[in-house]
């Protein structure tokens, strides 16, 4: 009986733990963010609800046109050594890609997608 009571109290305590990591990142995505690429500058923004918002450019950013939308979801964490990666999945048309997020700092994430290496950095106002 003691090992049945042990054994659900450390499943509860890695979900809990688990969980708390996965809100701290959908919390630390939300936002504007910009993406840096050899061409040009595009934007995203991740809000609280799931949807994304694309920006082609800066100036559909600041005039907020030419948008594209989406949605993103986090798929699952994966533990790292030292940092933990995060596996989003962003759906838009015309199709869905799904990146490893892996944060930096405060304001900065370098993302994967497949061989593809993109750096995020957040837009404070």
């Amino acid at each position: 009986m003691r090992f049945f009571f042990l054994t659900f109290f450390a499943v509860i305590l890695i979900t809990g733990c688990s969980n708390s990591k996965s809100q701290d990142f959908k919390n630390y995505l939300v936002g504007d963010w910009r993406i840096e690429n050899k061409f040009l500058q595009t934007y995203i923004r991740f809000e609280v609800s799931g949807k994304t918002t694309y920006f082609g450019n800066r100036y559909s950013y600041e005039l907020d046109s030419l948008v594209e939308y989406g949605r993103w979801k986090l798929n699952e964490v994966r533990k790292g050594q030292s940092i933990d990666t995060f596996v989003v999945e962003i759906v838009k048309q015309p199709r869905e890609t799904i990146f490893k997020f892996i944060p930096l700092d405060e304001n900065r994430i370098k993302a994967f997608d497949g061989a593809r290496e993109v750096l995020f950095k957040r837009i404070t106002n």
